[in-house]
């Protein structure tokens, strides 16, 4: 049976990062409170943009780089949840979130993430996402 409070802790997680992704026009995401969510050698696979060609593959510090492509920092970028489901089988979770891109000009775009997390410490740490939508 999954614990309820390992499942409220999760989902804390989880909203934490997309509440320090977002950011108003000028300013950037809280990159040192989103990092401290993830192992240092977490990996993301994900399409960045809705104009990428391809998922990447990178790591935390790559990704970080690859989110601040030229002109964003002036735009700002939101992101808003929809559908979560999240399972947790004793130290290990998995959480499929559903979500819009928000960018300046332009539609929502629709995405989903997946994330694993592992508890260690007594904490809830990412160790990867992978991540699409609909492309553009």
């Amino acid at each position: 049976m999954q614990n309820l409070d390992d499942r409220v802790a999760v989902a804390a997680v989880v909203d934490a990062l997309y509440r320090l992704l977002s950011f108003e026009p000028g300013d950037e995401p809280d990159w040192e409170g989103f990092r401290s969510y993830f192992e240092p050698s977490a990996l993301l696979a994900m399409r960045v943009f809705p104009s990428d060609e391809k998922v990447s593959v990178m790591s935390l510090e790559e990704y970080m780089r690859h989110q601040m492509r030229e002109g964003l920092k002036g735009e700002g970028y939101t992101e808003t949840t929809g559908e979560r489901d999240v399972v947790v089988v004793g130290d290990v979770a998995c959480v499929r979130q559903e979500f819009s891109m928000n960018f300046a000009t332009g539609e929502p775009v629709p995405a989903i993430d997946l994330f694993l997390l592992v508890k260690r410490g007594g904490q809830w740490r990412i160790v990867s996402v992978v991540s699409d939508m609909q492309r553009l």
